[in-house]
């Protein structure tokens, strides 16, 4: 027999029982559960804090508002209990992750594939669902025990309940807490799953307050015995019966089980004043995103009744002390000292009372139980002043039983503690909810799934940084590719290193796969060529930003020198240039002078040669002006006609600004960094997304890669910002990613009024200097220091979302499908691999190559 004596022998036995003998419930109305033994439990929901908005001085006002909260709000003699549940997450609650069905969609195969492989993480218990909540039990005094009540008779406690719980949100709120009232559903979910551990991914049935045939029975053998003082009257077990799915075994060494699963407890013995205000931060990490239940117990208690009967016991302590005749030992001095210790304490604002603290630990093996309660054994260790225990498999049956939420009862290992300690020990960080509607799914450290979109937000700009090879093409490709699914969004994309070329065969759109260079060519053969001139539709004449840009296209050309003579020939020369090639137009019933899109770089050279003067100065009799003008209209001609960069601006647009997606392959004109076509390149490629994002409806993601001439064009810094200001009234979605800190130094305003930001793994040298650009505070420092990652099964990025200091979020592990691993890698041999069998057996469609590989994996495995 494994059990020690015979007494622990009858307490298994007796335990052994049918689950339902050994339930409390009684019944539930509006949230509120009744016990047969006359207590009443509501809850208040908590939403805790996530990990990047966890600084200390956040921490630290959660803690003192939670005490004072507890104590202003609630009566003395009240139990509240802190559970934090970790659960394996259910089939519904994944599936509000789930891209929407969209047939018509190209994406919808390779999002399904990753939302397939989530899903099978889930059926493995590699993703949760986590849920905070506070729980109050109050005694309800006068009736007699395991009595059902009168018609509407539970109905003041209900009230009395829901008044109280309104009291403890609103001053838990008031703090900077989220707190919400419990839903009745809700409690009756978390009673459910304490009890079968084995069916917490299941649905869960609906409570039924109605009593059942056999229950009905019962009712009439009350009635019968209700004039028999002596007889033994059964109470109606509804909601035991109904909660009472699994029955408990205790024929084991180590642990006991319910249902199938194997629990273990670890508790919690002796606080001090040495606890910190995350003191359970560690033990919930050690618990990570597995099957448990943590929970922390404390009473409310009369504090001036408890400061009294504290002095009075210390003045008995010292008179005994000072009457030798009593003769009671030096320790009484000992005594005296701890005594006016805890009187400095009471009178400093501490409030004494008992407290709580077990970690109940769920699992299908017992080594899996082992191995997790040393970890969570080690993590309780770490809380100062603690003396944790593993509970033997009889005690630990009791304590999950006197532990079960809603159960009425308190732990029996109480131990004197402070509020402090209490509310040091309750948890505070918990998973970050994520956007509301997001369009990438990530998996969070903790197990749990949030998804991530940037729309919602008062700018949709996202800022993506990390060094090469770090993944931020693949995070960018996903989000991309989620919200053209789910918002019918088109794409643009600048970049130069045809990272995004296998998403463009994905979407059916080689054909608008573009390379910027000079003496380029479209995929129908025709000679590339981009009018710096154009205007977006429905703009008749240029604007102050059309007239920046072209100032800037001139300055990276090395014909504006910023001297004044110059800016005043340019200026001169664009406002004739526009009104040289406009048309009396019709709009709106007025006649207009509109631009008709007809002049060329030549035609701006020839105008210029010609002025006659410049803001009323005559050019003939103004040295200056003269040479100005004869300089720059020679300078300008060797950028036109036949010249390599002529070939790209001197000419009537040839490409489809209109098409819903474009792929603007940069390669060409950034080989050298520094040089002309690099700065010319990113100036043209930027202002026709521009134009482009007004020539089109509904939403439009502008994906910019590899910003790196950003310090020495700002001009392309000013273009930026204004996509990113004032794109959102357009429906741009522009996405900034960049790897060196002098990009992100160039862009750091566009950083600081960017309401979604991506950092991925950078390097140490790095690290620091990209934290302050992104304005982190010290906790999501930590989290950026520790990003990680498998590079061919996931990548971490830390999320980011807000308005400067209201910025929030978590670190997130994007999970790739191996569809999507394939389509999306920029790693060079995996990529070069990709292209060789695209060649070789798809005429090049490197979609198709990368559905390939995935099956030839699976077939491989």
């Amino acid at each position: 027999m494994p059990y020690a004596d015979i007494n622990n022998a009858r307490k298994v036995a007796q335990q052994m029982g049918n689950l339902t003998e050994n339930l409390t419930y009684q019944g539930m109305e509006d949230g509120a559960v009744f016990t047969l033994d006359n207590r009443l439990t509501f809850a208040v929901s908590l939403h805790l804090v996530s990990a990047a908005k966890a600084t200390e001085d956040v921490l630290v006002r959660i803690r003192d508002r939670l005490m004072q909260a507890v104590q202003g709000s609630l009566p003395v003699g009240a139990v509240v209990r802190a559970y934090l549940e970790t659960h394996p997450c259910t089939r519904t609650a994944l599936d509000v992750h789930a891209p929407i069905q969209r047939d018509d969609s190209p994406l919808q195969g390779m999002l399904s594939a990753n939302h397939q492989l989530l899903e099978r993480l889930r059926s493995t218990r590699w993703i949760s669902e986590t849920q905070a909540y506070l729980t109050i039990t109050l005694p309800i005094p006068g009736r007699a025990k395991a009595t059902a009540f009168q018609s509407g008779a539970q109905r003041p406690w209900v009230e009395k309940a829901k008044m109280l719980q309104s009291r403890l949100v609103r001053q838990l709120t008031l703090g900077g807490m989220q707190a919400t009232p419990m839903s009745q559903e809700e409690v009756w979910n978390r009673i459910m799953d304490y009890w079968n551990p084995s069916m917490v991914s299941a649905e869960k049935p609906p409570y039924q307050a109605q009593f059942s045939a056999p229950d009905l029975a019962a009712v009439r053998l009350l009635r019968r015995l209700k004039n028999n003082a002596k007889a033994t009257r059964p109470h109606v077990p509804s909601m035991r019966a109904q909660v009472a799915c699994s029955d408990i075994d205790l024929d084991y060494d180590n642990c006991f089980m319910v249902g199938h699963t194997r629990v273990g407890i670890v508790s919690f013995l002796s606080p001090t004043g040495t606890t910190r205000f995350n003191a359970s931060h560690e033990i919930v990490q050690a618990l990570g995103g597995t099957h448990s239940t943590f929970m922390v117990e404390y009473v409310v208690v009369d504090v001036a009744k408890v400061r009294a009967d504290v002095n009075d016991s210390l003045d008995k302590q010292e008179t005994a002390a000072s009457d030798p005749t009593m003769k009671v030992g030096r320790e009484v001095h000992t005594r005296v000292a701890d005594g006016m210790e805890l009187v400095q304490q009471l009178e400093m604002g501490q409030v004494l009372t008992q407290m709580s603290m077990h970690a109940i630990i769920y699992a299908r093996e017992q080594d899996e139980l082992d191995s997790r309660r040393e970890r969570v054994l080690a993590a309780f260790s770490s809380v100062g002043g603690c003396m944790p225990r593993i509970a033997t498999s009889a005690n630990a049956v009791v304590l999950f039983l006197e532990n079960a939420p809603f159960s009425g009862k308190q732990s029996s290992y109480q131990v004197g503690a402070y509020y402090q300690n209490a509310a040091d020990c309750i948890p505070k960080i918990g998973p970050w909810a994520g956007s509301p509607g997001g369009v990438l799914p990530l998996r969070g450290r903790n197990g749990n799934v949030f998804s991530f979109t940037p729309l919602g937000m008062k700018n949709a700009g996202v800022v993506v940084a990390g060094s090469s090879g770090g993944g931020k093409s693949v995070f960018i490709s996903q989000l991309a590719a989620g919200l053209i699914h789910a918002h019918d969004a088109s794409l643009t994309v600048l970049d130069p290193k045809r990272d995004y070329v296998a998403l463009f065969m994905l979407l059916g759109a080689m054909d608008a796969v573009v390379s910027i260079a000079p003496h380029a060519r479209l995929p129908n053969g025709e000679r590339v060529c981009l009018n710096p001139f154009d205007l977006p539709p429905d703009e008749w004449q240029p604007s102050g930003d059309k007239y920046e840009f072209l100032m800037e296209l001139m300055r990276a050309l090395n014909i504006n020198d910023l001297s004044s003579a110059r800016v005043s020939v340019l200026n001169q020369a664009i406002k004739n240039f526009y009104q040289r090639f406009s048309r009396r137009k019709v709009v709106d019933g007025q006649e207009v002078d509109a631009y008709a899109g007809e002049g060329t770089l030549t035609d701006f050279a020839d105008l210029i040669s010609r002025l006659n003067t410049v803001a009323d100065r005559s050019v003939q009799s103004d040295v200056r002006l003269r040479e100005a003008v004869s300089d720059i209209a020679n300078e300008l001609r060797s950028y036109c006609g036949r010249t390599p960069l002529g070939t790209l601006l001197d000419g009537q647009t040839t490409i489809n600004i209109r098409s819903r997606y474009l792929y603007l392959d940069i390669k060409g004109m950034l080989e050298n960094p520094g040089s002309l076509l690099a700065k010319v390149g990113m100036l043209i490629t930027k202002e026709l997304t521009w134009t482009r994002s007004m020539a089109l409806s509904g939403y439009k993601v502008i994906v910019q890669e590899e910003a790196g001439v950003a310090l020495e064009v700002p001009g392309l810094v000013a273009q930026t910002t204004r996509m990113f200001k004032t794109g959102r009234s357009l429906g741009v979605i522009p996405i900034l990613s960049f790897q060196d800190v002098s990009d992100a130094l160039a862009y750091k305003g566009i950083v600081n009024n960017a309401n979604n930001r991506v950092l991925l793994a950078s390097n140490a040298s790095e690290r620091s200097q990209l934290a302050d650009v992104f304005g982190l505070n010290d906790s999501m420092r930590r989290l950026y220091a520790s990003l990680d990652g498998s590079d061919d099964r996931f990548r971490e990025a830390l999320i980011l979302q807000g308005n400067g200091d209201q910025l929030n979020g978590d670190v997130g592990q994007l999970w790739l499908s191996r569809e999507a691993y394939w389509l999306s890698t920029s790693t060079k041999e995996e990529a070069d691999l990709r292209a060789q069998v695209a060649l070789d057996l798809f005429d090049g469609d490197e979609a198709r190559a990368a559905m390939h590989l995935a099956r030839e994996e699976r077939h491989a495995a």
